[in-house]
């Protein structure tokens, strides 16, 4: 579970009971698809001496980064992946329980009741920016964003290429997209061992999740540069201090994984899942 301090909902890694929810939201179509990959297994740390290391050294290579800015953080490929793949490995342990270490030096305080706090402002390691873009955006009344972007120096045209992108490409179309042809594709492969009478194993089922939103998060970051690249550098130096003026903490905890998996694979049985999901695609209600 991931509870920021404000009003902007951002998730690097939602827990089961939202990734059910989220089946169905934002399918947009399918295009360049990549469909679920049983070869691909979640990563999962050793113990928490390799876990510390990891997170050490993916905390110095995030910090190095930063100086660059958000321009350069979101084009970042290679770093995103290693965001997103270090903040799964994080959860996952969360969810099961698993000892942590202490990870304080890196801004994961333990709580001591099965939770985590996390102050995204003194380690934003820990979020994803594009992410962050993504919610703001979503998040403020567009008035009164255009009247302080105006305010910082941001030039009218330039705001008008940030509406007309806005308008034209919805982040969820983006992420839809891409996380459409994962959960197609798996659905097939739940009904394959449901044929069999096998019970799908979780291990499945967490590498399902992991592609899907590993495919989602890529789809994001790419959403979030072609952004950057229409309002050009300097407006996105001034959303950038805007958006960085915006305090943040996180608190990461448990959720009931077992309803999770179960509720995930009864919404992938549902007979006309794939007509539903196409419908979702095409912006249709079924």
């Amino acid at each position: 579970m991931h509870v920021p301090s404000n009003p902007v909902p951002r998730s690097p890694r939602p827990p089961f009971a939202a990734a059910v929810i989220a089946m169905f939201a934002g399918f947009a179509g399918i295009a360049h698809a990549v469909e679920f990959d049983e070869k691909v297994k979640a990563p999962m740390f050793k113990d928490t001496a390799e876990l510390r290391s990891r997170a050490q050294a993916y905390s110095g290579r995030d910090a190095q980064s930063r100086p660059a800015g958000l321009d350069a953080l979101v084009r970042n490929r290679q770093l995103s992946q290693e965001r997103f793949d270090m903040s799964w490995e994080l959860q996952r342990a969360i969810e099961d329980k698993r000892p942590l270490g202490d990870l304080s030096g890196q801004g994961v305080v333990d709580r001591g009741d099965g939770t985590f706090s996390v102050d995204l402002s003194s380690y934003p390691q820990w979020g994803d920016p594009a992410d962050h873009l993504a919610s703001m955006l979503s998040a403020l009344d567009p008035a009164l964003l255009g009247a302080e972007l105006a305010r910082r120096g941001v030039k009218p045209e330039d705001h008008a290429k940030l509406r007309e992108y806005l308008a034209t490409h919805p982040e969820k179309a983006a992420t839809g997209t891409a996380a459409l042809p994962v959960s197609v594709s798996f659905s097939r492969i739940v009904r394959k061992y449901d044929k069999l009478k096998r019970p799908v194993p979780d291990s499945l089922v967490l590498s399902y999740i992991y592609q899907r939103e590993r495919a989602t998060t890529e789809a994001r970051r790419a959403w979030a540069e072609s952004l950057l690249d229409t309002i050009g550098p300097g407006a996105s130096r001034i959303l950038e201090s805007y958006f960085s003026e915006m305090k943040e903490t996180a608190v990461w905890g448990p959720s009931d994984t077992r309803a999770g998996i179960d509720g995930l694979l009864a919404n992938l049985r549902l007979p006309d899942f794939e007509q539903k999901a196409a419908a979702e695609a095409k912006g249709v209600t079924p």
